[in-house]
C-alpha cells in the first residue's frame, strides 16, 4: 500500500510539473527582437514603460506581467508622389512594420498664392536610446503623429516665401531650407532627419497653361529678335563692305595722285631737253630723203614751201 502511495504521488508531482510546464510555456515567456529593432517594455509590477529596452536577439519575459513592443530603429522612408493615390493615414489592417509609407503630394501655396503641390522623398531612423520615451509620449503612430504633419509644415512654410516663378529654379535653397526646419523639429521626440528631396513640383491646370501659353511667346519674341538681329547683321556687313570699297577708291585716288606728284617733281628742263633730241633723232631715223611741202610756224599754220632748184 506504502508503495502504491509513493508511486501516486510521485506520478501526481510529475503530472502537476508537466501541466506547469506546459501552461509555463504556452504564456510565451521569451521573446526574439528582430534585427533593427528595439524591444520596449510594458511592466505592471514596476509602474509601466520601462527605460531600458531589449536589444536584438532572444529575452525573457514575465507573463502577463510584462508586454514588448518592437520599434525600428533602422532607416525609414516616407514618400509623397502624385503617383500615390494612398491617403496620410495608415493602414491599420497592415503590421507594425510593414504599415504603408507612400503617400500623396504635399499640398502648398506660393508667395504670390498659386497652388503647388510638391513630390517629396523623407528618410528618418529614431534615436535607439529614445525609444522607450517616443513611445511613452506618442505611441507606435509616431510617423502619422510627428514625421508626416511637421514635414508638411515645413514644405508649406517655405514654399509661402517664393513666388511660383522661383519655386522651380531655387529648389535646392528650399529643400535646405526645409531640410534644417525638419531636422530641428523632430530632434525634439529624438527623431533622427537623414535627409528631404524634393523630386518635383507641379501646380494647377490653368496656371500650366498660362506658362506654356507665356513660353510659346517668349519662343516667338525670341525668334523674332533673331530674325531682327540677323537683319542687322546683314546691313552692317553691307555697310562695312561699302565703306571698305569706299577707302579701297580713297586709297587708290590717293595713290594715282602720288604718282602723278612724282612724276611732275620728276619732269625737269633736261628732262624735256633730252625727250626733244630723242624724237628728232627717231624722226630723223624715220625720214625718206624727201623735203617738206609745207611748213608749220609758229602758230601751227600750213605754209606752202617753194621750190627754189632751177
Amino acid at each position: 500500500m506504502t508503495s502504491l502511495q509513493s508511486v501516486f504521488t510521485t506520478t501526481k508531482w510529475t503530472v502537476v510539473i508537466i501541466v506547469a510546464i506546459i501552461a509555463f510555456f504556452s504564456v510565451n515567456p521569451f521573446v526574439n527582437i528582430e534585427a533593427g529593432h528595439r524591444g520596449v517594455v510594458f511592466d505592471k509590477l514596476r509602474g509601466g514603460v520601462q527605460s531600458e529596452t531589449m536589444m536584438e536577439g532572444l529575452h525573457f519575459r514575465i507573463p502577463f506581467f510584462q508586454s514588448v513592443v518592437q520599434i525600428p530603429i533602422r532607416t525609414q522612408k516616407i514618400i509623397f508622389s502624385s503617383e500615390s493615390n494612398k491617403q496620410l493615414s495608415y493602414n491599420k489592417s497592415m503590421s507594425f512594420s510593414s504599415r504603408a509609407q507612400t503617400y500623396g503630394s504635399m499640398f502648398a501655396a506660393s508667395s504670390d498664392l498659386q497652388d503647388v503641390y510638391v513630390d517629396a522623398v523623407v528618410t528618418y531612423h529614431l534615436e535607439p536610446g529614445s525609444v522607450s520615451k517616443l513611445y511613452q509620449e506618442v505611441g507606435t503612430d509616431y510617423e502619422n503623429k510627428k514625421v508626416i504633419p511637421r514635414a508638411i509644415d515645413s514644405v508649406k512654410t517655405f514654399t509661402a516665401k517664393y513666388k511660383v516663378a522661383d519655386i522651380l529654379t531655387k529648389r535646392e535653397e528650399i529643400k535646405n531650407k526645409v531640410f534644417e526646419d525638419l531636422k530641428n523639429t523632430l530632434a525634439i521626440d529624438n527623431i533622427v532627419l537623414e535627409d528631404v528631396s524634393l523630386t518635383n513640383f507641379d501646380f494647377n491646370d490653368q496656371f500650366k497653361a498660362a506658362i506654356e501659353q507665356k513660353q510659346i511667346e517668349e519662343q516667338k519674341a525670341q525668334k523674332e529678335e533673331y530674325i531682327l538681329q540677323q537683319k542687322e547683321i546683314r546691313v552692317q556687313q553691307k555697310i562695312k563692305e561699302a565703306e571698305a570699297d569706299k577707302q579701297a577708291k580713297i586709297l587708290e585716288g590717293e595713290g594715282i595722285a602720288e604718282y602723278n606728284k612724282l612724276i611732275q617733281q620728276e619732269i625737269t628742263e633736261n628732262v624735256l631737253d633730252y625727250k626733244r633730241l630723242e624724237n628728232a633723232k627717231n624722226a630723223i631715223g624715220k625720214w625718206n630723203g624727201a623735203y617738206p611741202s609745207t611748213y608749220f610756224g609758229a602758230e601751227s599754220s600750213a605754209i606752202p614751201l617753194i621750190n627754189l632748184q632751177p
